[in-house]
């Protein structure tokens, strides 16, 4: 028996450029969707798609229950600064591009039904900020951006993070380790805006991993 050849669909991008450009059309016809929508203040959330691209299995309108836990209750926690009053309009955001998908055919039909969806984004808000809350969740990256917030260094400002930088890396080890509430061994990186990717989370699956994985 032959085996099955797996075609990619045109929504799982495999490189950057094509994750750009998907962006960009999924942009363009959310902000058409959303014009007409309760959710109309809503932005597209761009963090999902870009964990789902880059950590899960790439494909960015197939979506299931699983998929949600892990960005949701996993990936946020450790690598997404947020303010408690921010939470629930991230899982607002969320619910509304799945609706999105949905509404305007673009939702695989691999994905679970959006019913099931939705109610399960619901149901895992409480979760979500306890999540959120649990410092043993975060990664490096985000303990060191948080040590930086407290200290009034300004993220978009490149000059002022690398001047906090370097007065972390003068420390002794048991001060980093004391300032960031776990051990040190490296530079941890800091974006911008509040939003860290950080160091040390597994790299996205090759393209051959991924498509082996779903034949």
């Amino acid at each position: 028996m032959m085996p099955m050849t797996y075609v990619a669909s045109r929504w799982e991008p495999q490189t950057d450029e094509d994750y750009a450009e998907l962006l960009a059309d999924l942009t363009a016809r959310w902000t058409e969707w959303v014009a007409g929508q309760e959710a109309g203040r809503l932005r597209l959330p761009e963090v999902l798609l870009h964990y789902k691209w880059r950590f899960l299995d790439g494909h960015l309108t197939r979506w299931s229950r699983g998929d949600l836990e892990e960005i949701y209750l996993e990936l946020y926690p450790a690598k997404v600064v947020a303010e408690p009053d921010e939470f629930g309009e991230i899982l607002a955001s969320g619910r509304a591009f799945l609706t999105f998908l949905a509404d305007v055919g673009l939702l695989d039909e691999a994905s679970e039904p959006i019913e099931v969806m939705v109610g399960h984004l619901e149901g895992i808000a409480s979760r979500f900020r306890s999540a959120m809350a649990d410092v043993s969740r975060y990664s490096m990256g985000k303990r060191f951006t948080m040590s930086a917030l407290r200290e009034g260094v300004a993220l978009d400002d490149q000059a002022s993070v690398e001047a906090f930088m370097a007065r972390f890396n003068a420390r002794s080890l048991a001060e980093r380790q004391l300032l960031i509430g776990g051990p040190s061994t490296g530079r941890p990186s800091a974006g911008s805006r509040g939003r860290v990717t950080a160091k040390g989370t597994p790299p996205r699956r090759s393209s051959a991993k991924r498509r082996k994985r779903r034949r």
